[in-house]
């Protein structure tokens, strides 16, 4: 069983101090837009995905969100990054990005923290929540990353009682917090559609010019309908003379 009030507990008293930290690598990736450049074109898409989020009319606000695609190299991981920090950046608002990626975990990458024990190894008993996450210089962003080294079993581990309990202390814990979960492709795997279940809401990204219509219908079609909050159209130009792409980062290697 993993002690999930008792990490949290040492979280409230700030005890992870000794747990790595974003940037102790190197700078953030130049795609962190939300962190180097806010106030850039692209920054201002961000904010109204934060905008939609937080002022829809039609249901509550949903406070744990998961962000996915129909297949690899759409920016998913991206935009949750982005939008954990726009979100992040509210006067009210606290921010957990955890990453369910157990196959091929990402964020260390972009947010410059070493490969870390995280989602994984809290589910086989070896870690506790406190003991995984990440500090970022963004104030009230918190990482919890999936897993030091990709796991033998990813989806028998993301169905286990024990992630149930993760997500549900981390959202009840606090009321000012927002859980976004970055999740492989729909296509890839069976993840997205295990974590759908667990969530308030799911975004959708697609890549313009890249995702195929019946690719991207089809992934719709997997997850359950009244939880998408809609999609978000990726790497369209920003002007018409100056094209915004995000960087590839090959995930077709590895699903």
């Amino acid at each position: 069983m993993v002690e999930i009030s008792k990490a949290l507990d040492k979280l409230n008293r700030h005890e992870h101090k000794d747990s790595p930290k974003a940037g102790s690598t190197g700078p953030l990736d130049d795609h962190i837009y939300m962190y180097h450049m806010p106030y850039s074109y692209t920054a201002e898409q961000i904010r109204k995905i934060r905008t939609h989020i937080l002022h829809l009319s039609e249901r509550s606000v949903p406070r744990v969100i998961m962000i996915t695609s129909a297949v690899p190299g759409e920016g998913k991981t991206l935009v949750a990054s982005n939008l954990a920090i726009s979100i992040a950046k509210g006067e009210d608002q606290h921010v957990l990005l955890v990453e369910c990626d157990l196959r091929k975990p990402n964020l260390y990458s972009l947010f410059k923290y070493p490969p870390s024990p995280g989602i994984s190894e809290i589910i086989q008993g070896r870690f506790q929540i406190a003991e995984c996450l990440i500090k970022t210089p963004i104030e009230k962003l918190t990482i919890l990353p999936a897993a030091k080294e990709p796991p033998a079993n990813p989806s028998e581990l993301l169905e286990s009682k024990s992630m149930s309990s993760i997500i549900a202390e981390v959202s009840q814990r606090y009321s000012d917090r927002f859980v976004i979960i970055d999740t492989p492709p729909i296509q890839a795997t069976v993840d997205p559609k295990i974590l759908a279940d667990q969530v308030d809401g799911v975004i959708v990204v697609a890549r313009h010019r890249y995702t195929s219509e019946a690719d991207f219908k089809m992934s719709l079609s997997i997850l359950p309908r009244e939880k998408i909050l809609g999609t978000v159209l990726n790497a369209l130009d920003e002007l018409p003379s100056k094209k915004y792409r995000y960087r590839k980062y090959g995930y077709h290697n590895y699903y």
